[in-house]
């Protein structure tokens, strides 16, 4: 899915144990956001427990609009001794 650039928008964790069961972390997942050349255009951003549930996490996100070009950015969620990717990507404006 692509994102515009200047939107805001919910990028969502549910963290889950190996019998797909919501687990709730030790602490808060933060949330990073990359460009691929590794420059950070979110370092750390403390998540929100969506209510009523046991690990279902969100960050809203202002798409940065110093980015001029369609590409793809990495978002990372980190909690202790855990990382989880994923690839999405920005555009300028619809086709």
């Amino acid at each position: 899915m692509n994102y515009i650039i200047g939107d805001t928008i919910r990028v969502k964790i549910t963290i889950k144990d190996y019998d797909d069961m919501e687990q709730a972390p030790v602490s808060v997942p933060t949330l990073a956001i990359y460009q691929l050349d590794e420059t950070a255009l979110l370092t750390s951003g403390v998540s929100t427990l969506t209510t009523g549930t046991t690990a279902q996490y969100y960050y809203d996100w202002t798409v940065s609009t110093g980015l001029t070009a369609n590409q793809g950015l990495i978002a990372v969620w980190s909690w202790p001794s855990h990382k989880k990717i994923y690839p999405f990507k920005v555009i300028t404006q619809l086709s």
